[in-house]
């Protein structure tokens, strides 16, 4: 296209290729939420890891390295380089997370007369059917003793910590490895045999590996029913204003800020599609608060996964202004 020179693929601390610190490090939420001392968000003080994550530990147990990736010793990227940064589901919600804190870095910098360069300069922001944008109201939320069996058994396996990895683990090598071929050519049926053993193989590498970052399933998204439905929330939501309040400035704030365009993808047969209306209302007042350009657009033909089921609309509207 002439506008990017390189693509940096990453895989966040604990998942994929990247590093697992033990379960005693990881962004594990205590089981033990009736016990010791707890309020709101905050888990008890017991936990089988002794790993005491709340929702915005969890955040930094990703961003912190990520951020040491980009502006450390040996960075990334060079200083003033721009940098598009593209997250999709879980990652979309961490990337915007991450563009909220550099914004802060940038804003104290420039408040405070110091060089705002040794910040990443982030100037287009992707979020790629992203979770965490519609808050979920107490008042709107279904009690879990009043949902189908079906349903509560989901809501008590994700509040121990149990995975879908988990389940790849306890079936065992054999039948991992066909479970894994089984989802992956349900989801890229277009792959050749080879293509598609090779990358099943990857797959049930990385999805039996040593559970890490995995657990931030439970530490940083919580499944719910309302209704309209079911489906999985931030414990610690983009939307209802939260993104738009680390954006306001002043007109003297506005010229420090690297970050110039946001947008938001979603597919038109998307899982994740009951979160579009939240964010369409908080890219408006993002807008309306800090004049950064943003957008939401459904991508055609496609699902959660929208740059496997359309990568040609997914790959345009990334590369548009």
């Amino acid at each position: 296209s002439g506008k990017i020179s390189r693509v940096v693929c990453v895989d966040w601390l604990g998942m994929g290729g990247s590093a697992r610190p033990s379960c005693w490090e990881s962004p594990v939420r205590s089981i033990f939420s009736g016990f010791g001392h707890s309020s709101g968000n905050s888990p008890s003080r017991f936990s089988l890891c002794n790993s005491i994550y709340t929702p915005s530990r969890a955040v930094d147990f990703f961003l912190d390295p990520f951020d040491r990736l980009l502006t450390g010793q040996g960075a990334l990227f060079r200083k003033g380089e721009p940098l598009w940064l593209v997250g999709h589901s879980l990652g979309g919600y961490l990337a915007a997370r991450y563009a909220m804190r550099i914004n802060r870095r940038q804003q104290s910098a420039t408040s405070s007369r110091e060089d705002t360069t040794t910040s990443p300069n982030l100037e287009k922001l992707i979020l790629a059917s992203p979770v965490g944008f519609q808050p979920l109201s107490p008042e709107d939320r279904i009690p879990s003793s009043s949902l189908p069996t079906a349903l509560r058994l989901v809501d008590a396996l994700w509040n121990a910590n149990f995975t879908p990895q988990s389940i790849v683990r306890i079936m065992g090598s054999s039948r991992g490895r066909q479970a894994a071929k089984r989802a992956l050519r349900g989801r890229i049926p277009h792959l050749n045999s080879q293509c598609s053993d090779l990358l099943a193989e990857y797959l049930y590498h990385i999805t039996v590996a040593p559970a890490s970052g995995e657990y931030a399933m439970n530490s940083l998204l919580e499944p719910a029913a309302t209704g309209e439905g079911a489906g999985v929330y931030a414990r610690e939501p983009l939307g209802g204003g939260v993104m738009t309040g680390h954006f306001i400035c002043d007109n003297s704030w506005e010229r420090g800020r690297s970050l110039h365009s946001v947008k938001v993808l979603f597919g038109d047969n998307d899982w994740m599609h009951f979160h579009e209306p939240s964010a369409r209302k908080e890219m408006e007042s993002l807008t309306d608060a800090s004049g950064i350009d943003t957008s939401v657009h459904l991508v055609p033909g496609a699902g959660h996964h929208l740059y496997l089921d359309n990568p040609e609309s997914f790959l345009k509207h990334v590369l548009e202004d």
